[in-house]
């Protein structure tokens, strides 16, 4: 039913935005290289016939009417990356969403209810240490001041990047909409894991996303010369953090849940010379779940520790909470509609849950019935110039959403 020669011709095309010398992106949020894409993509939108709009944080909404004033089925992801990334990541599913979309109008398919294609901003971290920023504002879970204070590496708050980029960042409370926006939102992403790779599965239909509590910890030692300095009289930031970075990796494997993963990101010493000893600290701290209790548990436990590590060693700390988000289980109506679509195709299909975050797990606030669908990644790599996929896999994917969106869009 698709194009698949045309949609791995577009997906090459869009790679070369932000491509490196040796192989992924780096497309950041707000970046000339992200603007390049969107307005490569929002070409082929118009092509399309799509009636195109942005919000005030700069997501993108194609939109081809139904039959009846109906609220729309979506489909959609990202287009901004990690830096030294991969091509696939979020990218793939906005191809994907748009010729699903195009094979149907292409097809002269009826469908009461309107399609929209959405491109969603700043859903990447790297930047801002904020994930899924478009779709938390489609929501409502974020504020102005919020954007004001996100700040990336250079100082630029993420509202500053957002208005410089032509966002009209000033009319924000517009950007939120009501419950129930969307009958169904659909959302195709590579896997970032080994699963179905290694279970020699096309597709993925997801049961539910991960959540992340992510930090920002500071600790204040005191900056000494490294030879004159007695070892019982040092107050060793890096030292300390060392101690915390191990005791969040055990929190992990040993104390929380089966599913718990924790993560420190980064470490950033100063003066972060040889000759002395690091004063000051920042630590980043990615704490992931998809069971909500075990999340809390552990995000309690590495706090306890935190605080007790810093006291013994006689150090101050202060801890920032940068996204505290809640576990999501995806509609049982979508995940059966995938099924029986990938059944009709005879498309193999696996059910399994997200370890990481996407913008669809903030889109139940805003759509009635929300969905993923996962294409397998090569040895599970993502968030890396080496991601790859099989374009098999790809096609096999994009046929079981453009069926799944016209029994979606026919619904009454």
């Amino acid at each position: 039913m698709i194009n698949a020669t045309r949609l791995s011709e577009e997906i090459k095309t869009i790679s070369r935005f932000g491509a490196l010398p040796q192989g992924g992106i780096t497309r950041l949020a707000f970046s000339k290289e992200e603007a390049h894409a969107r307005e490569y993509v929002k070409t082929l939108m118009q092509a399309v016939g799509m009636t195109i709009r942005e919000d005030a944080i700069g997501n993108i909404f194609g939109r081809i009417e139904g039959e009846l004033p109906l609220p729309a089925v979506a489909i959609g992801s990202h287009l901004d990356s990690v830096p030294l990334g991969g091509c696939f990541d979020g990218t793939l599913g906005v191809m994907c969403g748009l010729e699903a979309i195009r094979a149907i109008k292409e097809q002269k398919i009826s469908h009461k209810r309107p399609f929209e294609l959405i491109i969603f901003s700043c859903e990447e971290s790297s930047r801002f240490n904020m994930a899924t920023v478009g779709s938390k504002v489609m929501a409502g879970k974020l504020s102005t001041e919020a954007l004001e204070n996100l700040k990336d590496k250079e100082g630029i708050s993420l509202y500053e990047a957002a208005k410089e980029f032509g966002c009209a960042v000033e009319t924000m409370d517009n950007a939120t909409l009501p419950p129930d926006t969307f009958y169904a939102y659909l959302e195709l992403h590579i896997e970032q894991g080994p699963v179905l790779e290694n279970k020699n599965i096309p597709v993925g239909i997801v049961t539910g996303i991960a959540a992340p509590i992510r930090y920002a910890l500071t600790l204040q030692g005191r900056a000494d010369h490294s030879g004159a300095t007695p070892m019982n009289m040092r107050a060793d930031a890096l030292a300390c953090a060392a101690e915390i970075i191990l005791h969040v990796e055990n929190v992990a494997k040993e104390k929380a849940g089966e599913t718990t993963v924790a993560t420190v990101g980064f470490a950033n010493a100063t003066p972060g010379v040889l000759n002395v000893i690091p004063g000051s600290v920042s630590l980043g701290i990615d704490i992931r779940d998809i069971d909500h209790a075990n999340l809390e548990k552990a995000a309690l436990l590495i706090e306890k520790g935190i605080e007790k590590i810093t006291h013994d060693r006689g150090l101050i700390y202060t801890l920032k909470v940068l996204t505290h988000d809640i576990p999501v289980s995806l509609d049982k109506k979508i995940i059966e509609t995938l099924e029986n679509e990938a059944k009709k195709l005879h498309i193999p299909t696996l059910k399994l849950p997200s370890g990481a975050g996407h913008d669809a797990m903030h889109m139940p606030y805003v759509s009635t019935h929300t969905g993923m669908v996962f294409v397998p990644c090569k040895e599970g790599i993502s968030h890396n110039i080496a991601e790859e996929v099989n374009m098999d896999d790809v096609m096999y994917a994009t046929e079981v959403i453009t069926k799944t969106l016209i029994t979606l869009a026919n619904e009454g």
